[in-house]
Formats: structure tokens, C-alpha cells, sequence
């Protein structure tokens, strides 16, 4: 009886444990609800800040912009998580700090809250990404073009 009321425990934390890590996967990868698919932004700026916390986590990038009236903007770009990036032949070094890039993607759907999937707020560029989306300013780069015309895959909507 004892051996068969463990292994029941044991399938039931086992199970618990699936479903609590699946959950956290599905709530820290991009997904369509938190962007709008029918919606395209492109911003071209300097590269200013990278955060590539640990997966499932996503890969975030800050921009900064000028818009059309001279006003600078910040942006934070979301990708897919790093070790997806690498399957996709992204290397570390793909991108420098400071140099000139065009996002192109989806913006967060008004009413949204994809702040509130970040783990932490962590420090540096995680921080500030964290800051940007509390503040609107966040999108799903689905396609990083560097200055040379090179264009790279960032991030999918699920």
C-alpha cells in the first residue's frame, strides 16, 4: 500500500511540475495575443542595449529612435528566447552596440500588459526593456535589418 501510494505522489508532483514548467514556457515566449499580427512598425535607430537573460526567456534589444519631428524615442525589441536565436545561426556577435539597425515587427495589442511575463525586472537593459513596456513602448522584432542590407530572423509570433 505504501509503495502505491508513493508512486501516486510521485505521478502527481512529476505531473504538477510538466504543467507548471509548460505554463511558464507558454507565458515567456511571444505570443499573438500580447501582438498584433495585423499591425507592422519598423524603427530604424541605434542599438543601445542588449539583454539575453536565460531561456525560456526572450532576448531584448533597446533601440533609440528619432522620430519625424526630431524627438528622440527608446524602444524595446523582443525577440525569441537565445538558444532558439542559435539554432538560427545567430552568434553573439551578430550586432554591436552603437550601431545603426531597423527593426521590423509587431506592436503590443492596446489593453495588454507582456510586462507583466518578465520574470523580474533584473537590472541594466533588462530593467529598462521592463520600463519600455510599462511604458508602451515595446514590440516583437520579427526582422532585424543591420546597415549593409544583411537581414536576420528575431522573433516569431506562437
Amino acid at each position: 500500500m505504501n509503495l502505491t501510494r508513493s508512486l501516486r505522489l510521485f505521478a502527481c508532483a512529476v505531473a504538477i511540475l510538466t504543467l507548471s514548467r509548460s505554463q511558464m514556457v507558454v507565458s515567456q515566449s511571444p505570443t499573438s495575443p500580447l501582438y498584433d499580427p495585423d499591425r507592422r512598425v519598423t524603427v530604424t535607430g541605434m542599438l543601445i542595449g542588449s539583454a539575453a537573460p536565460s531561456p525560456p526567456q526572450s532576448v531584448y534589444l533597446l533601440v533609440t529612435a528619432t522620430d519625424a519631428k526630431g524627438t528622440e524615442q527608446h524602444w524595446a525589441v523582443e525577440g525569441d528566447p537565445i538558444d532558439e536565436l542559435r539554432k538560427r545561426g545567430w552568434k553573439d556577435d551578430n550586432l554591436t552596440m552603437g550601431e545603426v539597425i531597423t527593426v521590423t515587427g509587431h506592436p503590443a495589442r492596446a489593453g495588454q500588459r507582456p510586462q507583466d511575463r518578465m520574470m523580474s525586472r533584473g537590472r541594466g537593459a533588462m530593467q529598462r526593456a521592463f520600463t519600455l513596456a510599462n511604458e508602451g513602448r515595446l514590440i516583437l522584432g520579427t526582422e532585424i535589418t543591420r546597415a549593409d542590407g544583411t537581414k536576420m530572423p528575431f522573433g516569431r509570433l506562437k
